[in-house]
């Protein structure tokens, strides 16, 4: 295994603290795995070396090249304009890290997988050169990139772009996964696999000789990190005022020393208050033994490693709960949280520890329960698992198939199952549509959402053996990046494809543009058939061949539209949606209809019409009201009970509970063999529509997504439906219903 580690994260000869993380964590997976690994680490291009120039001086001091721990590591120089990194960096780091990759492959170095840390800018220029050179790629999230920069429209953007395209995504700390989760990525791609600590590297010494080396007595705290606003120094100074017998020790360097140094004399602690400058790692773990706690008042973090170091030689801590500290500190042995970010908490939480403080062998020993050896092995099975993924897509492509640029996906066969031939059968279908205001249906108050969205639910009906139905509205055939997503999945045999006619952004228009009219059965036939016809050019412009499949916008059909759709070539039709009502605004009434499937004769043709399933739930519980058996077809009887007492749903993820979708569908395949499981593809994109609200709605309907598809096999031992499953369909249908 050959891997190609890309970041400006990455110590160097002139600075060796900066990014020692990501080499901590490089050396730990390399020594379990026996992998091959080189680094470029680009640093920011500065005329200037001298010290003056504080640390862009340092960066121009960084070597072209060293060694360092066996590895060969490169640091190209970039260039980006002054006070403009943030627009600028990830394309100039992206011609950076893409010319330091081919110089290794034309050198003889191939590699089989980049590895990138952090995610802005460095994990989007990783992701389009990996794009470029046909390289999986994995991002690590790792602190500020998850929490700070997604507060910017355009990072936020290109960092939810790159998580989509990227093979996998780890996060250093829990918290980390669930605020990017919160903005849109996909929780399934996320790993946690937690920073650790080398016990050998750090290791209690003597604390009384480096004390009395050192010149300390009393209590001793000790800060450790850049001395930058976010760090929080200035409240560890604020609290050694209320903490009159303690020394702080302060190790770091940075823009904030000057105004450190003079809010200590202002405070009368300067005589108490050491200011240390930058310490070699190497050094630091004197300081740690030497000190009674380690104390971290920062405002923001990933996976603060001096945490666990400092725990490594025997210094307990007292931290804010800032992102993954929490899960660092969880025990009383590890120290304490402050209650806030306030020197008065911070100097609270430091009496506590020192009233009452854990045994140093006892700290060393949580420390060592967070070696990095799961970390590494994480990793390394990671790695291995997309490596595998790409070898697999590869030989596809050998073979003469179609490769998607995403890692081949697991498939089973469909209608795989537990049950046999009598199984209930799961159609799933998606409304793959432009995002609008569904209170109004303006032809040009729309926009389309990444296509990244839908692949995450893609990738979870893959696992389960589903082959989605996605039903093209006229904006996403117009597009042809859109339209080219789709024509991958359909040639790799990964979905089915059909149309979905939204009239108002469907040529020809000819006004019709009442709500009355957003229903497709309401217009002409001469208007339906011209729109049908367009819908069906621009499909088989995109796909080479006319639609088969189709379902109408706002489930707007009646029995003289299947008139319209035998006529434009359309075989099944996916429109009714039983147990909805919507004739109070002018649209069709599905509500005592069945969900069985059944035959639509028409002069002009058949139709296979199979309904979006539904069904009625008492109003207040999550309970399915049964009802009356209505024989196939778009009429029905009329429900038994009151309708104010009930209220109908659709086999969705949207607005239902996994509870509610299970109780669903053990009612409904009691009526129907074949259920028709349908959701809006919006839904999918956070802030698109009503279901999709944030990340947060949005990962919640794909993890519902995903228990259902499971229960639905292993529980109701059932199997999963493709289109062409319904070429012969004798099984699932009920006899002819004829439209004269």
């Amino acid at each position: 295994m050959r891997i190609l580690t890309l970041t400006t994260l990455y110590p160097n000869a002139a600075m060796p603290a900066h990014g020692v993380f990501v080499e901590n964590r490089l050396a730990a997976f390399l020594a379990r795995s026996g992998a091959q690994a080189k680094v470029v680490a680009p640093v920011p291009w500065f005329p200037f070396r001298g010290e003056w120039a504080g640390r862009y001086g340092a960066f121009a001091r960084a070597p072209a090249r060293e060694t360092r721990r066996g590895l060969e590591i490169r640091h190209p120089r970039y260039a980006i304009p002054p006070r403009l990194a943030m627009g600028f960096a990830p394309a100039a780091l992206e011609r950076c890290f893409a010319k330091a990759a081919r110089a290794l492959i034309a050198e003889g170095w191939d590699f089989d997988l980049i590895d990138a840390h952090y995610l802005y800018p460095d994990g989007v220029a990783a992701v389009r050169v990996a794009r470029r050179l046909g390289k999986p790629v994995v991002l690590t999230a790792r602190g500020s990139d998850a929490t700070l920069l997604p507060r910017f429209p355009r990072p936020r953007r290109m960092i939810l772009d790159a998580i989509g395209e990227a093979d996998a995504v780890i996060a250093v700390a829990q918290a980390l996964k669930d605020e990017l989760v919160r903005l849109g990525a996909p929780a399934e791609k996320i790993s946690v696999l937690r920073n650790g600590v080398d016990p050998d590297r750090f290791r209690p010494q003597n604390r009384a000789a480096v004390r009395s080396r050192l010149g300390l007595k009393g209590p001793v705290l000790l800060s450790v990190g850049h001395l930058i606003k976010r760090k929080g120094h200035d409240r560890v100074i604020a609290a050694l005022a209320a903490l009159p017998d303690a020394t702080l020790l302060i190790a770091g360097e940075g823009p904030e020393r000057a105004r450190l140094e003079r809010r200590a004399r202002r405070l009368g602690v300067d005589g108490r208050a050491r200011f240390l400058g930058a310490v070699p790692h190497e050094d630091l773990p004197a300081l740690y033994s030497a000190a009674d706690a380690l104390v971290l008042a920062s405002s923001r973090e990933g996976w603060p490693n001096v945490l666990l170091e400092a725990m490594a030689c025997g210094a307990p801590a007292v931290a804010t709960a800032a992102g993954g500290t929490p899960e660092v500190v969880r025990a009383p042995e590890a120290g304490r949280l402050a209650a806030a970010r306030t020197a008065e908490a911070v100097a609270q939480a430091v009496r506590s520890l020192l009233d009452d403080p854990p045994s140093r062998d006892a700290t060393r020993a949580y420390a060592e329960r967070h070696s990095w050896d799961d970390t590494a092995a994480g990793i390394e099975a990671l790695f291995e698992r997309i490596i595998a993924q790409r070898a697999r897509a590869d030989r596809c492509a050998h073979a003469g198939e179609s490769r998607d640029p995403a890692p081949a996906r697991k498939r089973v066969p469909a209608f795989a199952g537990t049950g046999g031939k009598d199984a209930p059968r799961l159609l799933v279908t998606v409304d793959a549509e432009e995002a609008f205001d569904w209170s109004r249906f303006d032809r040009e108050g729309w926009r389309l959402c990444p296509t990244a969205d839908i692949d995450r639910f893609q990738r979870i009906a893959e696992d389960f053996g589903a082959r989605p139905v996605y039903l093209l509205a006229w904006p996403m055939l117009a597009d042809p990046a859109t339209a080219d997503y789709f024509r991958m999945l359909k040639e790799r045999g990964a979905a089915d494809l059909g149309a979905h006619l939204h009239q108002w952004t469907t040529p020809p228009f000819q006004g019709f543009d009442a709500e009355r009219h957003s229903w497709q059965c309401n217009l002409p036939p001469d208007v339906q058939r011209a729109k049908l016809a367009a819908l069906g050019d621009a499909f088989e412009a995109a796909f080479g061949a006319r639609p088969r499949a189709h379902r109408a916008g706002r489930y707007g059909v009646d029995a003289r539209a299947y008139e319209t759709l035998a006529a434009c070539g359309i075989a099944f039709d996916f429109s009714p949606s039983p147990g909805f009502d919507f004739s109070a605004r002018g649209g069709p009434d599905f509500s005592a209809m069945s969900n069985a499937p059944f035959r639509m004769e028409t002069k002009e043709g058949a139709v296979l019409v199979v309904p979006a399933s539904g069904g009625w739930f008492a109003r207040g519980t999550r309970r399915v009201v049964s009802r009356r058996r209505a024989p196939p077809g778009l009429d029905g009887k009329p429900p038994i009970w009151p309708r104010a007492l009930a209220a109908p749903a659709r086999l969705t993820c949207e607005g239902l509970s996994f509870a509610e979708l299970a109780a669903l569908a053990r009612a409904l395949v009691r009526e129907s063999p074949l259920l028709v499981f349908s959701l809006h593809s919006t839904s999918l994109t956070p802030g698109a529509n009503a279901y999709g609200r944030d990340g947060a709605a949005v990962a919640a309907m794909l993890e519902t997504c995903r228990r259902f598809f499971d229960f639905f096999r292993r529980e109701l031992g059932g199997a999963f439906a493709a289109l062409d499953d319904l070429e012969a369909p004798e099984a699932l249908e009920a006899p002819p219903r004829r439209h004269a």
